[in-house]
């Protein structure tokens, strides 16, 4: 689908930087343990956040090339019509998204 030299996933290309990643949460729980607010669920907050900065490799590493890609097919497919409308540069985010999302998923 999308022509690339590696083959990895983009999070084991560039990795997340678990230690800060972690240090982060833990200094949001001091903070909220000094201002008596509820705790942080330190778990949760570490996996949405690894995963977080994973997408975010992983948008930067294909985006570019998905979004071309999109850009191409819709021009072959709609070849006098298709403009920059409004309506066009919505269906080609969402196109694009919706194909990192499976490369995403695919990944896990």
């Amino acid at each position: 689908m999308l022509p690339t030299e590696d083959a990895r996933p983009a999070s084991a290309m560039t990795g997340p930087d678990r230690g800060a990643i972690f240090s982060d949460i833990l200094r949001r729980q001091a903070l909220r343990r000094g201002a008596q607010l509820p705790l942080l669920n330190v778990r949760a907050e570490y996996e949405r956040a690894v995963e977080q900065a994973q997408w975010q490799a992983h948008v930067e590493t294909y985006g570019e090339a998905i979004r071309a890609q999109v850009l191409t097919e819709l021009r072959a497919k709609h070849v006098h019509q298709f403009r920059g409308s409004v309506g066009g540069m919505w269906a080609v985010r969402l196109l694009t998204e919706k194909r990192l999302r499976e490369m995403f998923k695919g990944q896990g």
